[in-house]
C-alpha cells in the first residue's frame, strides 16, 4: 500500500498563541513540540494524531485539526508491505495461525518510520502491535 498524508511537521514547535487564531476556534491541537506522529487507518476510516511535548507536559493520540498558516505542515509518503483486510500467517507460541489485518499505524518519530499491524486470527482474538518486520518474515512472499 502507498500513500502520502500532510500532517504537522515533525518537530514543529506549535505556539500558544496559534491555538487562539480566530479561524481556527475549539482546535484539539496543544502548544509544544510535535515529536511524533501517528497515521492510523482503519476499515472506513483513517486519522493522524501527534504526541506533543511543551515543557514538563507530554500530550499522546492528540487529533489533527485544521491549523493557522504559521504551523508548517508537510507530505509525507509511506509504503507497507500489506493491506487491510488481507489474509496473512502469524505465529503465536510457535504455532502458524492463519489471521485477517484489521488495522494498520505508521508511525514517525525523529528517525524512524515504524509500520505496525492489527491483526485478527481464526479464534476471534485480535494482536495490535505486530511489526512488519514480523510479518514479512512470517510471510515471505510479501517481503518488499
Amino acid at each position: 500500500m502507498n500513500g502520502t498524508i500532510n500532517p504537522i511537521k515533525l518537530n514543529e514547535v506549535i505556539e500558544y498563541e496559534d491555538l487562539f487564531h480566530e479561524t481556527f476556534k475549539g482546535t484539539s491541537l496543544k502548544a509544544g513540540q510535535v515529536t511524533q506522529i501517528i497515521y492510523w487507518i482503519r476499515p472506513g476510516k483513517s486519522f493522524i494524531t501527534y504526541d506533543i511535548v511543551d515543557r514538563h507536559k507530554k500530550y499522546v493520540n492528540i487529533e489533527d485539526a485544521p491549523s493557522p498558516p504559521s504551523i508548517q505542515r508537510e507530505d509525507l509518503s509511506f509504503k507497507t508491505s500489506f493491506e487491510l483486510n488481507q489474509q496473512v500467517d502469524i505465529e503465536i507460541a510457535g504455532v502458524k495461525r492463519t489471521s485477517v489485518i484489521v488495522a494498520m499505524n505508521i508511525t514517525w518519530s525523529d528517525n524512524d518510520c515504524v509500520v505496525s499491524y492489527g491483526v485478527t486470527d481464526l479464534t476471534d482474538t485480535t494482536y495490535f502491535g505486530v511489526l512488519e518486520e514480523l510479518l514479512e518474515r512470517w510471510n515471505p512472499e510479501y517481503a518488499v
